[in-house]
């Protein structure tokens, strides 16, 4: 009962914002996974605005930890902490894919921690963050995920925002989460 409340609480939280906006950067990112997926021989994934905002809600848990120094396990995957904020609950990932169970949400991929510096253009970041996935042969092998059937749409989520931690003039740390999942070609809109 108190789990579900909790996460109702939590979906209230998520629709009151409508329908996430996709900054540039995050547009960026999705163009240069597609262009990693295709170099390896896959398909494309389409974004999609409703998975994107269970993201965002991660990658706003992980920058309010960091405010008060509470540190992410690195090597715990998928990054699920368990550590309430005063007016903050995580969900572990299985709630988080419970948000949005019509895109059947399989897997996210994250950085807690990734430096750029201030002057690296758009393209350059992204084409950064995907190749810190990369780096990662669990990271990797999610970003390379076979496609899915032809009655399915692979859609992907994406939340890049800057860090609340300030590393100075030169450069700036942004936390990115990307959830994968996939729909029902019929039920996609």
């Amino acid at each position: 009962m108190i789990k579900n409340i909790k996460v109702l609480v939590c979906l209230i939280f998520l629709t009151q914002f409508n329908v996430y906006s996709q900054s540039v950067l995050e547009l960026e990112f999705v163009k240069q996974l597609n262009i990693y997926r295709k170099n390896h021989g896959l398909g494309p994934v389409k974004y999609d605005a409703e998975v994107s905002n269970i993201a965002l809600y991660h990658s706003n848990y992980i920058n309010e930890c960091k405010k008060v120094g509470h540190i992410v396990i690195k090597d715990k995957l998928p990054h699920d902490e368990q550590f309430d904020l005063n007016n903050f609950k995580e969900l572990n990932f299985e709630q988080r894919a419970d948000l949005a169970p019509n895109k059947n949400i399989y897997s996210e991929i994250s950085i807690t921690a990734n430096p750029v510096g201030k002057s690296e253009s758009i393209e350059s970041i992204a084409k950064g963050i995907i190749l810190s996935f990369d780096g990662s042969p669990k990271h990797k092998e999610i970003m390379l995920a076979e496609d899915s059937p032809v009655k399915f749409i692979d859609v992907v989520g994406v939340s890049i925002i800057k860090c609340s931690k300030d590393l100075g003039e030169s450069y700036d740390e942004y936390i990115v989460n990307v959830d994968f999942g996939f729909i029902v070609r019929d039920l996609y809109k």
